[in-house]
């Protein structure tokens, strides 16, 4: 029998280069390739004078501590303490001090720089992967915070409501924008969906929206009508919609079989679904609506034996189809929250709007980046890793780095399990 036996060791220090962030090689390799470095140096210009740490080594350092596992911009300093990164990067790693002047200094100019690299890799990723279709997946966020400049939320605790947009065929995130706490998930709407829009490269041809009811506006559906937009939008619970619910017999319900996954609860005992026309307030084009309706396992005097809901589209898909699609829309939960926790956005690094926009930036920048290592660069398998797995079996790999044959080496362990799937990213 094995057992495990008290460790009696003591502890020194070396002088090899010995880091325990081998993965941050493969990170910053993976964004040399694809352009990432170059276009930050091209398009983010925050500095008057050359010398200091250029945009590009900046914004990886900010990127690598979020990839990396840290949680605040002050973790800098446990990379810029890695003798063997420092040796690998070829370059020091900045200060905290420093990174925080340089998000102060960064301002809606460097926002739109930032936009404007992340748009570059958009189309970099699209172009690789042969993408012709995009499907848009838009919700805000609540992040609380006790911040000076944080505004009382609905949800009746101050903080900051960023709204983001993903591509749901790739996981990348399209487009952010930093809001304050009271503002509402659905305003602004449109304006925010024609900047997501603009931001898809141009070999996209076929662009699709999702989203809950919050976006159930009639200027946007009908924007999107006029602009050739496929759209799925939860319905609101309107005296409209109420009268819809009401004005059917039981033999026009339509029985749906969706299935279940295993293990999940049966809440509800049957579901039925209903296909009409409506048309909203001050729109100008009617839509297709699918009603819904599930009945309770145990139906109470306050609630109903029922529950109803309803999608609108001007989609043409069949009816189960139709409905199986936009709810494959609850993925966008899974990315917000790996991007607030595995990235730590859930804590931004300043009371000031600006920084923590900046801050917000950089890290659908460093996601995206995460992104495009699992679909260009390592197999299939590892395309619905989170970045905690990623980051346990490749990015915090420990190994030597030393000068042989005029190159630097990474010394990793042998034998080790991912050790495949580390060398053939890298190579």
């Amino acid at each position: 029998m094995i057992r495990q036996q008290a460790i009696k060791v003591k502890v020194g220090e070396t002088d090899q280069a010995v880091t325990g962030f081998a993965g941050a090689g493969l990170l910053v390799r993976v964004a040399e390739r694809m352009g990432l470095l170059s276009w930050l140096d091209r398009h983010v210009r925050v500095k008057r004078r050359r010398r200091g740490y250029a945009a590009s080594a900046s914004v990886v350092d900010l990127m690598l501590v979020m990839l990396l596992g840290g949680e605040c911009v002050d973790d800098l300093e446990v990379v810029r303490r890695d003798g063997g990164l420092r040796r690998l990067l070829r370059r020091p790693v900045m200060a905290p001090s420093t990174a925080h002047d340089f998000l102060r200094r960064l301002g809606g100019k460097g926002l739109r720089g930032l936009g404007c690299v992340r748009r570059k890799l958009l189309a970099r990723v699209a172009k690789a992967r042969g993408e012709t279709t995009a499907t848009l997946d838009c919700d805000a966020t609540f992040i609380p915070s006790g911040a000076q400049g944080a505004q009382m939320s609905y949800k009746g605790e101050p903080g900051w409501m960023p709204m983001l947009a993903f591509w749901a065929e790739t996981d990348l995130v399209v487009h952010e924008e930093f809001r304050t706490g009271n503002a509402s998930p659905g305003g602004n709407a449109l304006a925010f969906l024609k900047k997501a829009v603009a931001q898809l490269p141009k070999g996209v041809k076929t662009i699709r929206v999702r989203s809950d009811s919050a976006w159930y506006q009639a200027e946007l559906l009908d924007w999107c009508q006029s602009q050739g937009v496929e759209f799925c939008v939860t319905v609101s619970r309107d005296t409209g919609i109420q009268a819809l619910f009401k004005g059917f017999w039981e033999p026009k319900w339509f029985p749906l079989a969706l299935g279940r996954d295993p293990g999940e609860e049966e809440e509800y005992v049957r579901e039925w679904a209903y296909e009409t026309t409506h048309l909203l307030d001050k729109a100008q084009h009617e839509y297709r609506i699918i009603l819904l309706r599930k009945q309770r396992r145990y139906p109470n005097l306050i609630d109903g034996e029922y529950v109803y809901s309803a999608i609108i589209t001007n989609m043409e898909l069949d009816l189960v189809a139709q409905i199986r699609w936009h709810r494959e829309r609850c993925n966008l939960e899974n990315h917000i929250k790996e991007l607030k926790h595995g990235f730590s956005l859930r804590v931004l690094p300043s009371a000031d709007f600006n920084v923590n926009a900046a801050w917000l930036r950089i890290g659908t920048l460093a996601y995206n980046l995460f992104c495009a290592l699992k679909l260009l660069r390592l197999e299939e398998s590892w395309r619905y890793r989170t970045i905690k797995t990623v980051r346990f079996r490749l990015l915090t790999l420990p190994a030597f780095v030393v000068r042989h044959a005029r190159q630097d080496w990474l010394r990793l362990p042998r034998g080790h399990p991912h050790l495949p799937a580390f060398r053939r990213a890298f190579t």
